[in-house]
């Protein structure tokens, strides 16, 4: 997970505050940034609630627990995902209705940790493109996120992009600008759920993803590649670090 010549991590998911520490400790260690994906802990739910009643108070509280850790521990960032939608073919209103709270929320509590906010868009079940769909039709007042800004999962938004039959290269051009994280890895389509592997110049994708990547980068100064090796299928650590470095000497 440390590789030497990194930059940054980014961590949640985490079994215990023990498993913080020594990843902190490491990070101190390599002298690297650290971000925090939330749910910082392992034991509490991945997806932001969908109920246009909004969150519950506890939901409200783990939310706002993990936001106080990241701020308290220097995180560089925190990353949430986006508020699932149910369907890519739900009604703008009631679209709205079910993000527009939610996205708010964690709008307003970044800004009151001073810890700057990164919203992942991603599929939902069964690879429904709902909140991409949403906010590639979105305004620009409410995806300004009160000054957060955008992660885009790379393997997310091509399978989104093919079901919505769009280039996905040209559908992510006006987000570029408020993209300040990438998510970056490879899919494996013939699977449901799908899977996921490390990103190599040799795999169909390659290309896709890295054009993405180049487009966030012309768009902004501040931009996070996150080379996502821990996947479902991965041929071993040689191509993972063959990817690794195709990326980056692509980006460099």
């Amino acid at each position: 997970m440390m590789w030497p010549d990194i930059g940054a991590i980014e961590i949640g998911g985490l079994s215990s505050p023990k498993d913080l520490e020594t990843v902190l400790a490491a990070v101190a260690a390599q002298g690297i940034a650290w971000a925090m994906h939330m749910p910082l802990w392992r034991s509490r739910p991945r997806r932001v609630p969908v109920a246009p009643s909004g969150l519950s108070a506890e939901e409200e509280r783990y939310l706002r627990e993990d936001m106080a850790t990241g701020s308290r521990r220097h995180a560089s960032y925190a990353l949430v995902h986006a508020p699932w939608l149910p369907s890519h073919s739900l009604p703008e209103r009631e679209a709205r209705a079910i993000a527009q709270g939610t996205v708010d929320f964690l709008a307003e509590l970044a800004l009151a940790h001073d810890l700057p906010l990164a919203l992942e868009l991603k599929l939902g079940l069964q690879r429904d493109p709902g909140v991409l769909a949403y906010f590639l039709a979105a305004p620009d007042d409410f995806l300004d996120l009160q000054g957060g800004t955008f992660c885009v999962d790379t393997g997310d938004w091509v399978l989104a992009c093919e079901a919505l039959e769009l280039d996905p290269v040209r559908a992510f051009a006006p987000f570029a600008a408020r993209t300040s994280v990438l998510h970056v890895h490879a899919v494996e389509r013939a699977t449901q759920p799908y899977l996921w592997r490390p990103i190599h110049p040799t795999d169909p994708d390659a290309v896709t993803m890295l054009r993405l990547c180049q487009v966030a980068q012309a768009a902004r100064e501040e931009l996070t590649v996150v080379f996502e090796h821990t996947p479902h299928l991965d041929p071993g650590p040689d191509y993972d670090l063959e990817g690794y470095a195709w990326l980056l000497s692509s980006l460099l």
